[in-house]
């Protein structure tokens, strides 16, 4: 999308071009192409997590490429000596994508050469485990774009020396980088579409408070980040923003999501400090473009009325993919399973809760995939209906005192990954449970013939 490869005029209606993107794939794929991994835990608009390409393409495709000047990839482990990286002279004035990899253990300090290289409009720096934190380590003056002021992708650890001279630029990542500001020329570029800032979780990345300016941006990735000169980011200028990756409360500003009105992915976290109105926000369907909807609540205050009456409201939403409430205060019961509840929630996790809850009812989410209890309060006998929790993949329970009898019935959590055992404790007691794959399913191993599990004492004090 950043080169212009995905066509506009290929556009359905209501179809963005990422839309048009995931098409080309599935055709690619359909021809055997190109090979598709589906994800563990998927969403109705993400199911594939990754692609490959066999081999034999992968070399055909590597070496066209090459021969057409399309793309040069280079093993820093061939170019390297005393930690600085010369590229060889056939990269030269020909090569208009350039991507270089190295292994875990490869250190660099510089690269030579890429002030010789012109009409560049691909620069990537990959480690081959992208989330390492040795990444390539690079003085910001040992990247130098001089003759390449049309470059659109630019990925690595580290910012070139003149970064707010790339004006042509659509995609900028620093994913996994140790980079603690962004310039605020970086917000200047007129044409940027992807800004991708999710640094390396032990870092915290310093923002100008200009981000709402950039008109063009239709994908931004944050994670850790501070606001220079303090206050809370402004959204409320990204007329075209599509994809809002882990935005925070405490440093974003909630109350700017219902204007960004082409917003269609958004994940969120919110805090203690979240007020009624920004919870209105976010668990009530407000924004109706939006397709897929990840909410993070912690340690906030539901048990008002109207508190209960947005998380009923978000529930009902066709957005929501994934809902996580931990160490927050809810009255009574967790809202009971009614038809169109929870039409596409993949993924929900209640920890710390001090709120009854009927597992059962979450047997009934249509595409429920992953779920997980933690010192919630249940009734202590537990009956797992036949084709219940049709699409679970993933149980995860814990501190559950009050549960002492389990019982599956054939045919329910019939897609279950792995078997399941989860140790419960209730005083000086420690119980567990097995569970043990079947054909029908799941089954308790205590008593096979009527698929009873009785939680019994493993060791006493």
């Amino acid at each position: 999308m950043a080169e212009g490869f995905i066509l506009h005029q290929d556009k359905g209606p209501n179809e963005t071009l990422r839309d048009v993107a995931q098409r080309y794939l599935s055709e690619l794929a359909m021809r055997c192409m190109v090979q598709l991994n589906e994800a563990e835990i998927y969403t109705p608009r993400d199911k594939f997590d990754s692609c490959r390409i066999h081999d034999l393409m992968h070399v055909l495709c590597s070496e066209k490429a090459e021969k057409e000047t399309f793309l040069k990839r280079i093993d820093a482990s061939k170019y390297l000596n005393d930690y600085v990286l010369a590229l060889p002279p056939s990269v030269g004035n020909s090569v208009s994508r350039l991507a270089i990899t190295r292994e875990h253990n490869a250190y660099i300090s510089s690269v030579k050469g890429l002030e010789e290289v012109k009409d560049l409009r691909s620069f990537m720096l990959l480690h081959k485990r992208d989330y390492c934190y040795e990444s390539i380590k690079l003085e910001e003056s040992t990247i130098d774009f001089e003759m390449s002021q049309c470059l659109r992708i630019f990925v690595a650890k580290t910012l070139p020396r003149k970064v707010g001279e790339l004006i042509h630029l659509r995609y900028l990542s620093l994913k996994w980088s140790n980079v603690g500001k962004l310039p605020k020329c970086v917000c200047s570029m007129p044409y940027l579409q992807t800004l991708d800032l999710r640094v390396f979780f032990l870092h915290v990345i310093r923002l100008p408070n200009v981000i709402w300016k950039m008109k063009k941006l239709k994908h931004l990735f944050l994670n850790e980040i501070k606001v220079i000169g303090g206050g809370k980011l402004r959204l409320d200028g990204l007329d075209e923003l599509e994809t809002l990756v882990e935005i925070r409360s405490e440093t974003a500003r909630i109350a700017d999501i219902p204007k960004l009105t082409s917003l269609q992915t958004l994940s969120v976290k919110v805090r203690d400090d979240c007020d009624v109105d920004n919870m209105s926000i976010l668990l009530s369907n407000k924004n109706r473009q939006l397709r897929e909807t990840c909410v993070e609540v912690e340690s906030c205050d539901l048990s008002w009325e109207k508190g209960m009456e947005f998380l009923s409201d978000g529930l009902t939403s066709p957005s929501l993919v994934s809902l996580c409430i931990k160490e927050c205060k809810i009255s009574g019961c967790f809202p009971y399973y009614t038809q169109g509840m929870c039409q596409n929630l993949v993924k929900l996790s209640l920890n710390d809760q001090e709120v009854k809850v009927d597992m059962m009812e979450f047997g009934k989410y249509p595409m429920l995939q992953s779920l997980s209890l933690c010192g919630v309060k249940m009734t202590g006998t537990l009956i797992c209906q036949s084709k219940s929790f049709p699409q679970l993949k993933e149980l995860h329970l814990s501190s559950l005192s009050a549960l002492k009898e389990w019982e599956v019935e054939e045919r329910a959590m019939a897609k279950l990954v792995d078997p399941f055992v989860q140790q419960f404790e209730e005083g000086s007691r420690r119980f567990e449970i097995h569970l043990h794959s079947s054909r029908d399913g799941y089954r308790a191993n205590a008593n096979r013939e009527s698929q009873r599990t009785s939680l019994f004492p493993i060791c006493q004090d």
